[in-house]
């Protein structure tokens, strides 16, 4: 199954919906898109990984590059419907511990919301 990231703007973040597979062929993709934003500066936002079908080591390492590159700007990132397998894989490795992990998209949302608050929105408008 290909990769598909839909973007959606909200205020104070950025949703990121990963849908398909997160793997060695689709991971270069979805870092240029990721990276795009970043340079956008989308540095707030919500991985939404409930329609993810998979994820190897590549995938991983994205989403700790991720991490690591929106924080460096001031942002963070939230997991939005970590499930199954990816649950799994996160606390074998005790990656959960590393990223901040929300039941679903709902719930990202209303967190991102009150710790947000006023000023810029994730595209950097004030």
């Amino acid at each position: 199954m290909a990769l598909e990231l839909a973007v959606t703007y909200h205020p104070g973040c950025t949703v990121v919906g990963v849908i398909g597979t997160l793997d060695a062929i689709s991971t270069p993709g979805a870092k240029e898109r990721l990276d795009e934003l970043l340079a956008q500066g989308h540095n707030r936002m919500i991985i939404d990984v409930a329609r993810l079908g998979f994820c190897d080591s590549s995938g991983i390492w994205l989403l700790l590059g991720l991490h690591r590159k929106t924080i460096e700007t001031g942002g963070w990132i939230r997991l939005a419907g970590v499930n199954g397998f990816l649950l799994r894989l996160l606390a074998l490795t005790h990656l959960d511990a590393a990223f901040t992990i929300d039941e679903d998209l709902t719930a990202s949302l209303i967190a991102a919301s009150a710790a947000s608050g006023p000023g810029r929105d994730a595209g950097g408008e004030a």
